[in-house]
């Protein structure tokens, strides 16, 4: 029970009040249902819903104000009129939560790919600096001293405000925060004050909730609206989305551009040697140079860390914990996750799910291959379709690419394997196969010695939604068990068990 009392009229000072000059809150809900006697109701409008309509249900059970974004004229209770009901609810949430004045230095992190590493190399960075630091995003939320999984990348408003409560008690003095696109729109991110902010990249990706290209970056672009006067927003100066965006930015916006080997950069990275393992990355941040050993391929990763530094360097953290904290940082949870089992050929499982994120996971992967590169791949039931054929058109950077389901959802799985399948040229060498552990079957019993087997799209995740349900399915536990199951160090069990096809 939160033992808090705010003033409103204090926290929304362009608010206008009706039957009341004040409003006193110490809980507020945007869930009729879950509404206490005393509570305050925000009616927040979402894209199946509007609270509005259920201002009548959170009166009957209790509530003893509204927050709303027109007059209710049937209504005695105290309101409080806003332009955005959400935007109201996350700095009440926020204020509740951890006081008027934020504590924790937060970063924020967006971007189509690579937020997840990212703001793992920040923390790790942060941490080899001695600050306590939290994580919210994709993968696992952290108060700095305790972590659990994640549902969404950036959670609802109030469910933010509560994390940073446990990070308040815990004396977390900094926090990496993931800030998906959904969430800029929704303005759950409303109640934080941002100490530094990057944007990774911006390809296509949901269109299905934004529409185009255009809104999509508008929405990337309004991390800016939750920065400090003078903070920072750093900018991938490799990325033409990154480009569009620092178009449409108020000029007094401080923008810092990070780029690999891009002289037009102010910070800067260049790649001096790779294996199949890691790289050899020099730095040119503003302090200077650093040269290190970073244990993550891939040039997309090469970009993330000169985020993550950048990011830091803002923060005010030195030249050497930098390098320290990445050199620390020896994996991300499904991101070019590596599973070896003994067997003869290489495995790694990553969580590109867009079409940018499968081209440069497969080009990152293409220079240590001897052999053949097998791509395990799908797309994702109830989101955009149009980037479907895109995939497959990535997928063609491997040497046999095997289509399967990711999170069907409610839709026909098969129906998505044709939408994708539908973007491979004629000369395309693919296999079609619906369900996903007989794909990743079929994937590693094609595998010789030499090849090397990428499965991509789910990374981390541990279910696999499908026809309404969730089922258990983590892609680097069945890789592990059907490995374990044949035996695959003896290379004589490898024997290819179909015939490849092209496509029509």
């Amino acid at each position: 029970m939160n033992d808090t009392t705010l003033s409103l009229q204090q926290l929304l000072p362009e608010a206008q009040f009706v039957n009341c000059r004040d409003i006193a809150i110490s809980r507020v809900s945007t869930d009729s249902r879950r509404i206490h006697r005393g509570d305050v109701f925000v009616a927040v409008t979402g894209n199946t819903y509007d609270g509005h309509g259920f201002i009548d249900e959170a009166i009957a059970r209790g509530a003893v104000a509204i927050v709303v974004q027109r007059f209710i004229s049937n209504s005695s209770i105290p309101q409080c009129i806003v332009n955005c009901t959400a935007t109201a609810h996350a700095l009440t949430s926020m204020a509740l939560a951890v006081g008027q004045q934020q504590s924790t230095t937060v970063a924020g992190i967006t971007g189509t790919n690579g937020k997840t590493t990212t703001s793992w190399m920040l923390r790790s960075i942060l941490e080899s600096a001695g600050h306590r630091t939290g994580l919210i995003g994709t993968i696992c939320t952290s108060d700095g001293v305790d972590s659990t999984s994640s549902m969404l990348t950036t959670p609802s408003a109030g469910v933010l405000a509560d994390h940073f409560r446990r990070m308040s008690l815990a004396r977390t003095s900094h926090c990496a925060l993931e800030i998906s696109s959904h969430a800029l729109v929704q303005k759950r991110c409303a109640g934080i004050h941002l100490s530094a902010a990057a944007i990774t990249n911006v390809t296509q990706d949901h269109f299905d909730y934004h529409g185009t290209q255009d809104a999509y970056e508008a929405a990337k672009a309004d991390i800016t609206s939750l920065l400090y006067p003078e903070a920072p927003l750093l900018l991938n100066a490799d990325d033409p989305g990154c480009q569009s965006i620092m178009k449409r930015l108020d000029r007094d916006t401080r923008i810092v551009t990070y780029g690999n080997d891009n002289p037009a950069a102010e910070l800067r990275s260049t790649v001096l040697r790779k294996t199949h393992r890691s790289q050899r990355v020099r730095l040119s941040l503003a302090q200077g140079d650093a040269e290190f050993r970073l244990r993550l391929i891939g040039r997309h990763n090469v970009s993330n860390c000169l985020a993550a530094a950048g990011i830091a360097e803002q923060l005010g953290i030195s030249l050497s914990h930098i390098v320290d904290g990445l050199q620390a940082l020896h994996a991300v949870p499904g991101r070019v996750e590596r599973i070896d089992e003994g067997q003869p050929f290489q495995v790694l499982v990553d969580y590109a799910h867009t079409p940018d994120a499968l081209a440069q996971c497969l080009d990152a992967v293409r220079d240590f291959v001897p052999g053949r590169l097998i791509c395990v791949f799908g797309a994702g039931g109830e989101r955009d379709r149009s980037k479907r054929p895109l995939m497959a058109h990535a997928a063609m950077a491997a040497d046999v690419a095997i289509v399967t389901s990711d999170n069907p959802r409610s839709e026909d799985p098969g129906q998505i394997i044709t939408d994708i399948t539908a973007g491979f040229s004629a000369d395309a060498v693919y296999v079609s196969e619906t369900d996903r552990q007989q794909a990743i079957s079929v994937a590693l019993e094609q595998a010789e010695p030499g090849d090397v087997v990428v499965v991509a799209g789910r990374g981390h995740e541990r279910t696999q939604e499908s026809a309404g349900a969730k089922l258990s399915f983590d892609d680097r536990e069945v890789v592990r068990q059907l490995l374990r199951a044949a035996d695959c160090s003896v290379v004589d069990n490898l024997q290819p068990r179909f015939s490849i096809q092209r496509s029509a």
